[in-house]
């Protein structure tokens, strides 16, 4: 441990600490760099090593593990340094892997250097849950297909935006969705229609011109607000125009809880403190297998500790 000073002549302790996240890819981590260590290599002090490896078999599994050991002031900044880190690094590899590759939505593992315990980020793979389509959704499929004024093109732009995963990219689909919904005879936008649809706060926080995220995203600037889930009131919204302006009744249910469900992406997430029960270090992947096999709840190897006074020590 080292015990530093601040600008302001306030001491702090760095610790060491081990951050490692699980990363989904379809990418398979062939670097030789280390003859003793194949399938590994270093970037920005990260190491990033293929999930399983044997020279009989090759690269096995569709995950990497990434390790950054860095001394930090808490377990909790170590984490965000190597998020930071992740961050711009992962989508590099996506450009030039030129296939899948994730990691917001992924485990991973802090472990404080000496300590028994760590901090687990857990999640799950879960099933799609699925929705009742009963009479009144009938009924709204025959008026739609009776309907002769909204194009075509809405239905295949709202098909594409509710079978896609990605954020940014359902938020450009629904965009260019409610745009063609907005196009007069004449082939021009009326916007008077997209206020309709959106209301006035919404619309101007989404469609102004130069300000809103729509031109934003559509002119290279990624998301400054990060915070906000533009997905689910822009879908209500729309739901909320048909009911009442096409339908003139609410066919479509305006109540559904997470809208656009998809049989892919579906996580459980948790994070705690954990140790072995037995003695010894704590491995991210026995760690993993642990709570696969046996449940969040029952895990056989490792408990959780329960303290809230870890949160401000780690």
């Amino acid at each position: 441990m080292k015990i530093l000073n601040d600008k302001k002549g306030k001491k702090y302790a760095m610790t060491k600490y081990t951050v490692e996240y699980r990363i989904q890819t379809l990418a398979k981590n062939a670097v030789l760099e280390a003859n003793k260590k194949p399938a590994e290599f270093f970037v920005d002090d990260i190491k990033f090593s293929q999930w399983d490896f044997n020279y009989n078999d090759g690269c096995l599994g569709d995950y990497w593990i990434s390790k950054l050991e860095i001394e930090a002031e808490t377990g909790f900044k170590a984490y965000e340094i190597c998020v930071k880190k992740l961050k711009r690094i992962i989508p590099r590899l996506a450009l030039i892997s030129q296939c899948f590759i994730e990691y917001h939505a992924q485990p991973f593992l802090i472990k404080k250097d000496g300590s028994e315990l760590g901090f687990f980020g857990y999640i799950k793979e879960n099933n799609g849950t699925g929705l009742m389509f009963m009479e009144n959704e009938k009924n709204a499929l025959e008026t739609l297909l009776k309907d002769k004024l909204i194009p075509e093109e809405f239905y295949y732009y709202w098909n594409d935006a509710v079978n896609t995963i990605g954020y940014s990219a359902k938020l450009l689909l629904m965009f260019s969705a409610i745009e063609s919904l907005s196009k007069k005879s004449n082939g021009k936008k009326d916007p008077n229609l997209i206020i309709k649809i959106l209301g006035e706060e919404l619309n101007k926080k989404l469609f102004q011109q130069k300000t809103g995220i729509r031109h934003k995203l559509i002119h290279g600037e990624y998301f400054e607000d990060l915070k906000t889930n533009y997905l689910e009131p822009v879908h209500k919204r729309v739901i909320q125009y048909f009911n009442r302006s096409i339908f003139k009744s609410k066919l479509i249910c305006e109540k559904v809880r997470y809208p656009q469900r998809h049989f892919f992406g579906n996580k459980e997430r948790s994070s705690f403190f954990i140790k072995r029960k037995k003695e010894g270090t704590l491995n991210f992947k026995e760690v993993l297998n642990d709570f696969d096999e046996n449940e969040f709840q029952s895990p056989k190897e490792h408990e959780h500790i329960i303290d809230k006074d870890l949160y401000k020590n780690f």
